[in-house]
Formats: C-alpha cells, sequence, structure tokens
C-alpha cells in the first residue's frame, strides 16, 4: 500500500519495496515534489470568474498543474474585481505569494475549508509562513515589510494607530476609519477598499479634529478597490495624500 508524508504528500518508501524501480520513484519525489517546495515559481492559471479556488494537491509525484499547493512562490492573475478566496491545504509550508491580479481584486489565502486567513493587498507580494493553523508573515516577523489589518462593518467607527495599514471589507456596509488623534508630523496611515465595494459602501475618512488634504471636512473614498495612503504634516496642512508609496 503506498503512502504519502502529511505536508508535501512525497512518496514514502518501505524497507524491500518497490525492488528495481525505487529509484525513479525516489528521482521523481526529488523532481517534482522537492524541487518545487524549494524553488518551483508558479504562475496559477488566470481568475476570470467566481470567488475563488482550492489549490491542487495532489499525492506522489505529480505535475506542477497537480502540485500548485506544494510550489514555493505562486502568482495569480486574472481580471476579476471580487476578493478572491484561495484555499491552501491545513499543512506546515512556506509561501511566496503575489497578488497580479489585474481587476483589483484582493486575495484571501485560507486554511482548509474552514481555518484561518490572511489577505494579500492587490499588486502586493507577502512572504509567509503557516503551520497548518495560523498564517504568519515573515517580513514583518523580522521587523521588515508591511502588516495589514482587516476591519468590517461591525468594527466600524474604528480609530487608526500611526502605521496602521487596514484592508476594509465593505461588502455589508459603509465603514469609518478615524485617524489617529493629537498627531505628530511623519504619523502614517494606509487604508485600502479590499473587497472592491466602496462605490456603494463608502468608507469615509474621519480627520477628527485635524484637516484632510488641507480640508476640514471627510475624505470620502468611493471608488471601488481603491485606497488612500496618509502621511500627517501639521495642523495648518493637517494629513496630506502620500504618492508614489
Amino acid at each position: 500500500m503506498v503512502t504519502y508524508s502529511t505536508g508535501l504528500r512525497t512518496e514514502l518508501q518501505v524497507t524491500g519495496e518497490n525492488s528495481g524501480t525505487w529509484g525513479t520513484i525516489t528521482n521523481n519525489n526529488f523532481s517534482q515534489v522537492f524541487e518545487f517546495a524549494i524553488a518551483g515559481v508558479y504562475a496559477v492559471p488566470a481568475l476570470t470568474t467566481g470567488t475563488g479556488i482550492t489549490l491542487t494537491n495532489g499525492d506522489g509525484p505529480q505535475t506542477a498543474a497537480n502540485n500548485q499547493a506544494r510550489q514555493n512562490q505562486l502568482i495569480f492573475s486574472g481580471t476579476v474585481s471580487a476578493t478572491q478566496t484561495i484555499q491552501f491545504p491545513a499543512t506546515q509550508k512556506t509561501y511566496g505569494i503575489y497578488n497580479n491580479i489585474s481587476g483589483g481584486a484582493a486575495i484571501t489565502a485560507r486554511l482548509g475549508a474552514t481555518g484561518n486567513t490572511m489577505s494579500i493587498v492587490n499588486g502586493k507580494y507577502r512572504l509567509v509562513a503557516t503551520d497548518g493553523t495560523n498564517w504568519y508573515d515573515i517580513f514583518s516577523l523580522a521587523g521588515l515589510g508591511e502588516t495589514w489589518v482587516e476591519k468590517a462593518v461591525g468594527d466600524s467607527p474604528y480609530t487608526a494607530s500611526d502605521g496602521d495599514n487596514i484592508i476594509c471589507d465593505c461588502s455589508s456596509g459603509a465603514i469609518t476609519i478615524t485617524l489617529p488623534a493629537s498627531p505628530t508630523i511623519g504619523m502614517q496611515v494606509k487604508i485600502i477598499d479590499g473587497d472592491g465595494n466602496a462605490g456603494t459602501n463608502n468608507i469615509t475618512v474621519d480627520g477628527g479634529a485635524e484637516k484632510v488634504q488641507g480640508d476640514a471636512a471627510d475624505m470620502t473614498i468611493s471608488t471601488n478597490s481603491a485606497g488612500v495612503s496618509l502621511v500627517y504634516y501639521d495642523s495648518g496642512n493637517g494629513w496630506r495624500l502620500k504618492y508614489n508609496d
């Protein structure tokens, strides 16, 4: 009876098994399992419809198309605007994930059918690890890169802190994000429409006692999948849009 390892689904060998063919099996394990996991870069077929896919994860040596979940680096493309939920196996693994979807969609990476999730903003790359239960952002743990938090209607109004990177889920209603009180020069906050519904359910950016773009009125994000990156200057100018982020 053929058995496979839990994580990479490598075909395991038993003493005395597969006489005359074990070498081929071992070579296939190296070329189609280990190499994919260590150095594989795979462009997932373009996403053009629906709201997500389950990555293939066949037993033993398989083609790259049947081994998507074993790849070291995954590139997602397509023209969809709705958030794409990508189901990963709930096993230990490291991944580099690039959201290159031209339709503006965010990616929600989920462990198994109902496990923990992690977001990848459109146009961004994340290097992550999972223990099969939780996701870990390697750049953030190393003190590099950015950490993003998801906020939905139930969190509104949400008061941001300096350095917050906020992905808004506007699918069930409008959201208000209040910028930090008593800000000082150089404080920054990023806000993005993660699920592409801000055109219907607006995101209100409340400056509190401070101006936003020199205006005492709130800023409104009303374009699907749009976002802003704001940096605080002074009391006369308030929060200013940061370009070339």
